[in-house]
Order: structure tokens, then sequence, then C-alpha cells
């Protein structure tokens, strides 16, 4: 693991010792430098939870990626510089629904208390939240909740502009090898909300930019604004916006 290529990637140049200052710091980094993105599933790209081609993909080739890569990577990074992290497979709610089991993945990060960090959630997590019952905490212009019922954990987001996003988990440590499977299913199934169209989504520190198939989506605190894009232009948008390159 490069770590010091990651930490340019994201542009972080502080100090990197295993404390809640430093993570908040690569956390807040990472959520502004790196989109989500799905835009594999549409070129019949293969996507795997591996360390050499998640960091392929999103140091050296400057893309981004789903939850599985982003925090999977970030917690192979934080790892490297000795944090303790647990890896945890979450269940984001659809439509009053909740998704496939572990088709979403969170850390949890042993500091002074547990604390909550996800680089993967379309953007939604800036920094990590301590995980605690009764939590609220407002970031900027985003609103955060996080409860507890005594078995499962449960994470709202909440930002102008865009809709509520919540998931649930409980506190069970997994290896990476058991995201395989649902990694596979995310981009495969029909009941994947990632083989329905391509998504790219980028955090800001007011709001965020996002581009779902050819419509361009920015948010600035309670300003909202929509446009198409010609297909034969969001190859110069993914630049310009999100810093991706596709070829």
């Amino acid at each position: 693991m490069d770590v010091s290529a990651y930490l340019e990637r994201i542009g972080y140049h502080g100090d990197t010792a295993p404390t809640l200052e430093n993570l908040r710091s690569m956390h807040r980094a990472h959520a502004f430098a790196v989109p989500f993105e799905n835009l594999d599933i549409a070129r019949g790209t293969k996507i795997v939870v591996d360390e050499d081609t998640n960091f392929d993909k999103i140091v050296t080739r400057r893309r981004g990626g789903f939850c599985l890569e982003l925090t999977g990577l970030f917690a192979r990074v934080l790892r490297a510089l000795g944090f303790s992290v647990d890896v945890i497979g979450a269940r984001v709610m659809l439509d009053g629904r909740l998704s496939h089991p572990r088709s979403h993945m969170v850390l949890v990060v042993h500091l002074d208390e547990p604390w909550l960090a996800d680089v993967g959630f379309g953007g939604r997590l800036i920094e990590p939240l301590p995980l605690r019952d009764g939590v609220g905490l407002t970031i900027g212009d985003r609103q955060y909740n996080v409860a507890n019922d005594g078995d499962h954990w449960f994470v709202t987001s909440t930002e102008p502009g865009n809709p509520p996003g919540t998931y649930v988990f409980t506190h069970q440590p997994r290896a990476f090898d058991e995201f395989h499977e649902v990694c596979n299913w995310l981009q495969t199934s029909p009941d994947s909300r990632f083989t329905h169209g391509s998504i790219v989504s980028m955090a800001r520190p007011n709001g965020r930019s996002s581009l779902a198939g050819t419509r361009l989506i920015t948010t600035n605190g309670e300003e909202r604004a929509e446009r198409d894009i010609a297909p034969e232009d969001v190859g110069a948008v993914l630049l310009s916006e999100f810093g991706i390159r596709l070829t």
C-alpha cells in the first residue's frame, strides 16, 4: 500500500498519527476529492473488492467508485497508518425497504470511543460521527442523526436540495472477502439500483455535484440547479466537474 500516493490523491498533506483530528481531516479530504460513481458497470468492467485493483482505479487512474471500493480502500489506508478499524456491512433504506445485506460498507474506528467513518455513501458523510445513541450533529448545512435500538444502528443524513439518506447496521466486523458476492450482485442484478443507469456524485463544501445519466444536478446551500448534458459533452463534464477522464 503506497499510502503517500493515496494521500496525494486526496490532497492531504497533514499529520497521519491515529488521532480523531487526523481521521476527521483525511475523511473530509477524501469526500471533496474522490467521486462516488458506478460508471464501470455500463462499460462492462467488472468491479471487485481488491486492494491492488481499487488502488489502481482510485489513486493511479484518479477515478472514483462505489462504497465497497471507496470505503474499502480507506479502511486499508487507515489500518496501514495504525488506526484500529472494523469493516462493517450495512443496508441502505430505499423506498421504505432495506437493500441487500452488506450492500453498503462502513467503518468503525476505535479511538477515545467508536467513530463511524464512511467515504462511500455518495459523498453524504463529510466527517466521522461518534457512534453513540442519540447523536445529532450538524456539519455545515448537513444534519446527521445516529440512533440505536439495542441491536441495530441507524444513521440518517439530511442536506438541502437532496432527499434524506438512511442506512442500518449491526456492529459485526467483516472480512473483505465477505463482500465479494454482494459486489457481484450490485453490478449484475436487476434489483440493484446501480444497474439502472450511471451516477456520479461528489460532495462540495456547501452542497454536491451529481451527474445522473446526462442530467447534471448541483446544490449550493438551498440553491439547486439542473441541466441536461448533450451525450457528446458528458466526457468533458466528467473531467471538469469530477476529475474523471475515461479511456
